[in-house]
């Protein structure tokens, strides 16, 4: 499907074609490119659909596609590009939803913002919630650290898995432990984290495959 497209786009780009249908298959070809989490080419079609918003006969969904743009920047921590793109919005694009949880992501991001971030993952419109999980490496450990200098006392594990955005209180114990941290529990049984016990939590960033900053534990 990827090749099939990449041809369509060149034939296009050939033929000097600019119009509804371009923008309709550089819409679902950036799509695709998102799902499958293929930068290079989501970049390219975001590239290109930004020339072809420029003319308002060819419609197209701007506001789905100004939050992805919205959203890259605030993930790769290109502050500089962000306020610029921000700058650059149109009052009506601004007003759109898609952009608006975009830009409250990005603020969650800049400010370390954990439990802000992982409540706007779960209204995420479109495919902003594609694009947030790249950043759930980060943010998690954000949580953590922060939890971990904060708390004098055990921490629920339950708590702890429903700030830092889990589906299920195993996963997020599965993740706790592989990072190190320190688990207990309470006379009921119930998990815990012991907060002092890991504070001496790390995290170095690493540039994951596909050229988004991840985080390791050391």
């Amino acid at each position: 499907m990827q090749d099939q497209l990449k041809s369509i786009r060149q034939d296009m780009t050939i033929q000097n074609i600019e119009d509804e249908l371009s923008v309709q298959v550089y819409e679902y070809h950036a799509r695709l490119a998102l799902c499958n989490r293929d930068m290079a080419e989501l970049n390219l079609c975001l590239t290109k659909l930004h020339c072809l918003y420029g003319n308002k006969r060819n419609g197209g969904h701007h506001g789905e596609f100004a939050a992805y743009v919205i959203l890259l920047s605030a993930i790769q921590d290109k502050n500089t590009e962000l306020m610029s793109k921000l700058g650059r919005l149109s009052s009506d694009l601004k007003q759109q939803e898609a952009v608006k949880h975009a830009k409250e992501v990005a603020h969650s991001i800049q400010t370390g913002n954990y439990a802000s971030f992982f409540k706007l993952y779960k209204v995420a419109p479109n495919l902003n919630g594609y694009l947030m999980c790249l950043c759930f490496e980060k943010m998690r450990f954000e949580g953590l650290k922060c939890m971990a200098k904060a708390y004098a006392t055990k921490i629920p594990v339950k708590y702890v898995s429903k700030i830092l955005g889990f589906a299920a209180v195993d996963g997020s114990v599965d993740w706790l432990k592989s990072h190190g941290a320190v688990l207990s529990s309470f006379e009921n049984g119930e998990m815990a984290l012991l907060p002092k016990d890991s504070t001496a939590l790390v995290s170095t960033p690493v540039v994951a495959a596909d050229g988004i900053r991840a985080f390791q534990a050391h």
